[in-house]
């Protein structure tokens, strides 16, 4: 029985460039999504979720931020994208069941939409999930209204998406005309936006493309493209596409040692950073081939090609086990174990005519017509050959042809049906004849090239030479004087380059001395005011009010006298208690303002509520505090100098902004403290508070320092509502932040 050839259809593979997401993201960015989540409210958080479900790495990290934008979403166009990737996240899982039906949910909330793009995405996923599911006509058609959706809105990067998914499919389908129009209409668009990873995606297509057209050089040099390009961005789940298809070339090529290198390199990534069952089996079916045809070792093959069609039945990819039943079928028919090579033959073809799937057909038919011959069964045999040779014929693939020539030659002759054997030797020597013209036609053209390189290289040679013997004389006489010229120099570098070194430590000493004579001079002078305001609040709050108590309890005991000269001591009584109640009151505020006994004793997060109740019983403005944390003390710098920053920016507000709603958030979780000051006053310009000659900025900026904290304020000129946010890290609890007893011996 004649050995079939490795299938070289890898549409399906090319599949997941277009129709799975790349779900490499970036940490930076997934950690900045994370970051705004926590300040969005509302709707706002679905466009951010959607965000972190297409850049999470994990397929069920992705569905769970897609379901919880489910929860949220409100509007239409919010529930008509969050149950469409809840649909692409169960697709990626293989669950096309449940997919489709959150995709049918996702078309009803966008049809009474007028977005053209929305919808493209639903129908985009419709197609992605017939394709999976080896449903062409209802993949084409899905991918076909997506792309018209796509023309409509005028979006040419979605165009280029739909028209590659196109591509694939009818690659599949063997309209490779109608494939090779697409793919390079898809390329002309990436090239003129200059999208570098897209444009790798679709010379990855062209490349398969062209390999199924005969053209394994220009195929193997595109894929060889992507591979470099892919590399470059560090794509390493992509390179494996590329790596799995060049190995299929070198199979054709007879270059067995870069195929088994393409296989072994892609597993080893697939096994180390994301295990794709549709991957995985496309490379152990490409190991399996190697050890069949390298070292004609059967029962290694057949362990390869086992652990694909494994493979395979997890990504229910019928496609990839019809590709596995074949290789098994052919083993098996190899060790002689005819009934299970013809039980897997048959399971190949059945499910590639399920399918519709008609490249990589024709080898399956002529594979059971051997097996049926080799079991004496020669009715099955002539009818399956013949079914083969015609299938071949019709989708004018020219190796399979001579292969089907040759195995009805052999049938023939070996019935003693000389003249039908005949016929097909003929067709089969004319059918290798073309394909060794082919390579003929590629030999010579080598040669041609080697040629003109070579006379070429000649000419520069004898160029060289003579440039060489003209210079040999002037080089002599020039030698020495440019030798000394050289040193004289090096000599002079050196000397400037020490004395710029010893000027410069020198001078960068003497700054860093005066910095750190500067920032202890700054700790000690606010040490010292906050201590000093801290006594001075504690002896006015323990002494003076202490006083101002007694005097009121005596004062209402006037009240509980006898009733002579009532009306007199009654008036006394009125005007002290009056005096005494506004005396105390002004006492509080002057502690408060000092240093406030809440944030002494009880820390940031009553201090601050304190401060906004304090703003709302003025009347001028309402103020919000939203506090987010337990009730952990924080260090006592960190909690002085964010209130101090507080009451700083809060005053500016009531100064400027002429704002009558002030919220303040305080977040305390994962190692950081956030605070923020949000009012709806009138914007203005960032840049005149940081270049400001006034004491608040550098307030503000002398604390921060103290805290390692950052600074943002978030307000435009002309748009009300200006937002001021500090962060200050907490993970090392400030051991490098001194403490306002530590800041005190340092002064």
């Amino acid at each position: 029985m004649k050995k079939r050839t490795f299938p070289l259809t890898f549409a399906y593979l090319l599949l997941a460039i277009f129709l799975f997401q790349d779900l490499q993201a970036q940490t930076s960015f997934t950690d900045s999504l994370e970051r705004a989540l926590k300040s969005a409210k509302g709707e706002d958080r679905v466009a951010i979720l959607l965000q972190l479900s297409k850049s999470a790495a994990d397929k069920s990290e992705a569905l769970q931020w897609a379901r919880q934008a489910v929860e949220l979403s409100q509007s239409d166009k919010n529930k008509a994208l969050s149950l469409n990737q809840v649909a692409w996240g169960l697709k990626n899982r293989f669950e096309f069941d449940s997919a489709t039906s959150y995709a049918r949910q996702a078309l009803t909330h966008a049809e009474g939409l007028d977005d053209a793009l929305v919808t493209s995405d639903i129908y985009n996923t419709f197609g992605s999930i017939f394709n999976n599911r080896n449903q062409f006509d209802s993949a084409i058609y899905y991918n076909e209204l997506a792309l018209a959706k796509r023309v409509e809105a005028n979006d040419l990067p979605s165009q280029a998406v739909s028209m590659n998914n196109l591509s694939i499919i009818y690659q599949r389908t063997a309209d490779y005309a109608r494939a090779a129009q697409l793919i390079d209409r898809s390329i002309k668009i990436y090239e003129e936006l200059g999208m570098e990873r897209s444009m790798a995606d679709s010379y990855l297509n062209k490349g398969n493309l062209l390999t199924n057209k005969g053209d394994l050089d220009s195929a193997y040099l595109s894929f060889q493209s992507s591979l470099k390009a892919y590399e470059k961005l560090g794509l390493n789940v992509m390179m494996t596409y590329a790596l799995i298809n060049m190995a299929t070339v070198a199979v054709e090529l007879d270059n067995w040692d870069d195929a088994e290198a393409g296989y072994r390199q892609s597993l080893n990534i697939l096994l180390k950073t994301d295990p794709n069952p549709q991957l995985l089996a496309f490379a152990y079916n490409g190991v399996g081939v190697v050890h069949e045809k390298v070292y004609t070792d059967a029962d290694s093959a057949l362990h390869y090609y086992s652990l694909g069609a494994d493979n395979a039945r997890q990504a229910q990819s019928n496609y990839l086990l019809s590709i596995s039943h074949n290789n098994l079928g052919s083993i098996y028919a190899d060790k002689g174990d005819y009934h299970k090579a013809i039980e897997y033959l048959e399971s190949a073809r059945e499910l590639k005519t399920a399918m519709g799937e008609r490249s990589g057909l024709s080898a399956v038919y002529v594979g059971l017509g051997e097996a049926y011959q080799s079991m004496g069964n020669r009715a099955k045999a002539e009818e399956n050959l013949l079914s083969g040779l015609k299938l071949a014929e019709e989708i004018n693939e020219l190796g399979d042809r001579e292969r089907a020539y040759g195995a009805l030659y052999e049938f023939y002759k070996s019935g003693n049906q000389y003249k039908a054997a005949l016929n097909y030797l003929e067709k089969m020597n004319i059918a290798k004849d073309s394909l060794l013209n082919r390579e003929h036609l590629a030999t010579v053209a080598d040669l041609n090239i080697g040629y003109e390189t070579e006379k070429k290289e000649q000419q520069i040679a004898l160029q060289n030479a003579r440039l060489m013997q003209q210079d040999v004389e002037l080089q002599r006489n020039q030698i020495v004087i440019v030798s000394l010229i050289i040193m004289a120099v090096l000599l002079v570098v050196i000397v400037l380059l020490v004395r710029n070194r010893s000027q410069k430590e020198k001078a960068l000493l003497e700054q860093e001395t005066k910095l750190k004579l500067r920032e202890a001079e700054i700790n000690a002078v606010i040490a010292s005011q906050e201590k000093e305001r801290n006594r001075f609040a504690r002896d006015l709050h323990d002494g003076f009010g202490q006083l101002i108590s007694v005097l009121k309890l005596n004062l209402s005991q006037l009240n509980e006298t006898s009733a002579k000269e009532a009306e007199k001591r009654y008036e006394v009584f009125k005007n002290g208690e009056s005096v005494i109640n506004e005396m105390y009151a002004e006492l509080r505020n002057i502690c408060f303002d000092l240093m406030p006994q809440t944030l002494v004793k009880r820390g940031l997060m009553p201090a601050l509520k304190e401060f906004g109740s304090r703003l709302n019983q003025t009347d001028q403005v309402n103020c919000e505090v939203l506090v987010f944390a337990n009730n952990e003390r924080l260090n006592e710098l960190v909690e002085i100098s964010l209130f101090r920053i507080t009451q700083e920016w809060v005053n500016n507000i009531l100064k400027y902004a002429q704002a009558d709603h002030i919220t303040i958030q305080l977040i305390h979780q994962d190692g950081e403290v956030t605070l923020t000051v949000e009012d709806n006053g009138n914007g203005f310009d960032p840049q005149i508070f940081y270049r400001g000659s006034g004491n608040g900025w550098k307030n503000i900026q002398t604390r921060l320092n103290q805290i390692k904290g950052e600074f943002d304020i978030d307000s435009r000129p002309g748009v009300r509502g200006t937002m001021m946010t500090v962060v200050v890290e907490t993970r090392k609890k400030h051991s490098d932040i001194p403490t306002s007893t530590e800041k005190q011996l340092t002064s």
